[in-house]
């Protein structure tokens, strides 16, 4: 029987031969807006800059690579799926701050303490995070932040998409991924040692928006995202603590 690590990299894989780079919500004009708003998150709230060093799990086929890499930080990539550490690599040849290598985030092959910040978008959700959780805390150095944007389990086109595994699986969803309530996954950050832990929903900006309503949907989602209870459904946590 396969393990979880070994249906993800099938997964991903697959996802390489299929689509190479081109993944749902990541090739629209609002789906890139979602990804840089994020690449921004993580370089602010991770403190990424020049002199800094960066561990991106599930750094997939680079698109939030190349975001972190303008920080000027030194950021290494892990991802589980040679297939997209190649397409990966060669999408950010021209950025000689970054390097993606093939592991398992569960088996991190770095020294103790290692990084200045660990952070990501959208992959804690596919990992098995008992055994990631605390190797992402080990790596990294006291002081040292971290921050990824994750699917909330509140919204509703989330909470579908991850328990209908027919809908999810059109939407390129892996075997195994799921999405998270902030308060549990703000417990499990604060069971492992983390300090500081805050866990924020936000973003109602859909990445099939239609190119002409971005603008507007933008602004909105920006004020849906500071609304009592509203803001709860946002279809992203912001997930930050600190070693």
């Amino acid at each position: 029987m396969q393990t979880r690590s070994e249906r993800e990299r099938e997964h991903f894989n697959q996802l390489a031969d299929e689509l190479g780079s081109v993944w749902w919500g990541s090739v629209t004009k609002a789906g890139q807006l979602r990804i840089d708003q994020r690449g921004e998150l993580a370089t602010r709230h991770g403190h990424l800059e020049a002199g800094k060093t960066v561990l991106e799990p599930g750094a997939g086929n680079g698109e939030f690579t190349i975001r972190l890499a303008k920080s000027g930080a030194s950021v290494t990539g892990v991802e589980i799926a040679p297939k997209q550490v190649a397409i990966a690599n060669q999408k950010l040849s021209h950025c000689p701050n970054v390097k993606i290598i093939e592991g398992d985030v569960t088996q991190l092959p770095f020294a103790d303490q290692s990084f200045d910040a660990v952070v990501g978008n959208a992959v804690l959700h596919h990992f098995e995070l008992n055994q990631t959780l605390p190797e992402l805390y080990r790596i990294l150095k006291p002081g040292g932040h971290f921050f990824f944007t994750e699917p909330n389990m509140m919204n509703p086109q989330i909470a579908v998409e991850k328990n209908i595994k027919f809908i999810g699986k059109r939407l390129q969803n892996s075997p195994d991924e799921t999405a998270f309530f902030r308060w549990r996954i703000a417990r499990r950050l604060r069971g492992i040692g983390f300090q500081a832990v805050r866990v924020t929903p936000f973003d109602f900006l859909h990445p099939g928006i239609p190119n002409g309503w971005i603008p507007a949907v933008h602004q909105l989602s920006n004020l849906l995202s500071q609304l009592p209870v509203i803001k709860e459904i946002g279809g992203s946590l912001q997930i930050y603590g600190r070693r």
